[in-house]
């Protein structure tokens, strides 16, 4: 796993360490490198590109640690790590929909649905944002409205935007909707909008599908699985990072929409822990948060959850609020993990 070109700023003991197979608190610079006097004006601006990797079904413990996600450790050792974040609720598709719009808005299950609500949509073209939402295996489905594709690799539920009843309305909204493959060709021409979203398939989110045991894409390969999707994040955050796109204050979420599927409890999920007006709430899972302007170790205990992220993007870009995230006091904007260092 070539793990040596991400954070190519960091020190020759940082990267060290992780090729040995070191998972833990590693030696890397105490502050940010390259930034300058300049850098710290230009940081008012706000983010220059902010890209959401929406993961799946993987709890906090489940990850950290686990010798199957080097990568994912690795970036929680010397990026930003939220070790108190938390999903919203369960299951996945409610988890979308806060994550675009401040509120599950009434969706309570993984059934296919249109509602009529605001959502970061509107608010980014009300400002002047570019947005596109990038799903693998999106180019299987004959139609933007199915429900699954490709033997269940990609699936509604794990789309936002399409739910939105103004979005799936309109056409050219829609055409923002493409399959992760065109994120390559974007970051090659330098086009890639200021608002990524990313959702991998069900082989690549550690999610899995309905299919025999043998299948590695199977439900019951929680390992194989984790590896695969901490391969996909490898290969992404580098992508991103070795593009033209990776500039001044732009910044990688990487999170999962809710902790593992137990089996115990009323729906399965063990752990419905919670946060940030979302108690009971979706688990305690892993965010990191890759940012070019702060190149350096950072955790936060905060308490935080999907809300917590979408605040901090209306927050940088001036975009005002939705439904939770208008409640400042519950919901916080994730500053000292996301930046930039000269503020907003």
């Amino acid at each position: 796993m070539k793990i040596q070109h991400f954070f190519r700023s960091f020190g020759r003991t940082a990267r060290l360490a992780l090729l040995g197979g070191v998972i833990g608190t590693l030696a890397v610079p105490s502050m940010p490198t390259g930034l300058s006097a300049h850098d710290s004006d230009r940081d008012h601006h706000g983010f220059d590109h902010v890209f959401i990797i929406m993961m799946e079904n993987t709890g906090y413990n489940t990850l950290i640690g686990n010798p199957n996600a080097p990568f994912i450790n690795f970036a929680a050792a010397t990026t930003g790590l939220a070790t108190n974040y938390y999903g919203v609720t369960h299951p996945s598709q409610p988890n979308y929909i806060a994550s675009t719009s401040g509120s599950t808005n009434g969706v309570a299950d993984d059934n296919d649905t249109t509602i009529d609500v605001p959502n970061v949509v509107d608010q980014l073209e009300a400002s002047g944002k570019s947005w596109k939402a990038y799903m693998q295996s999106y180019s299987l489905c004959t139609t933007p409205l199915d429900h699954s594709c490709g033997n269940q690799l990609y699936e509604r539920k794990h789309n936002p935007f399409i739910t939105y009843k103004d979005v799936q309305s309109n056409p050219a909204r829609v055409a923002n909707i493409v399959d992760f493959s065109q994120l390559a060709t974007d970051l090659a021409n330098n086009t890639v909008p200021n608002y990524v979203w990313i959702s991998p398939d069900q082989c690549h989110d550690m999610h899995g599908r309905g299919a025999t045991p043998a299948d590695p894409c199977d439900y019951s390969q929680v390992q194989p699985l984790i590896s695969a999707g901490d391969t996909f994040l490898l290969s992404t955050v580098n992508a991103i990072m070795s593009s033209n796109a990776w500039t001044g204050n732009s910044v990688i979420f990487i999170t999962w929409d809710e902790s593992d599927y137990t089996g115990t409890g009323p729906d399965g999920f063990g752990d419905t822990s919670g946060c940030c007006n979302a108690n009971p709430g979706g688990g305690h899972v892993v965010t990191l948060v890759i940012s070019n302007a702060l190149r350096f170790a950072r955790s936060s205990n905060d308490a935080f959850n999907h809300y917590s992220i979408l605040a901090t993007i209306e927050d940088s870009w001036h975009l005002g609020c939705l439904a939770n995230t208008c409640d400042r006091k519950n919901v916080r904007p994730m500053r000292d993990l996301a930046g930039p260092v000269g503020g907003w």
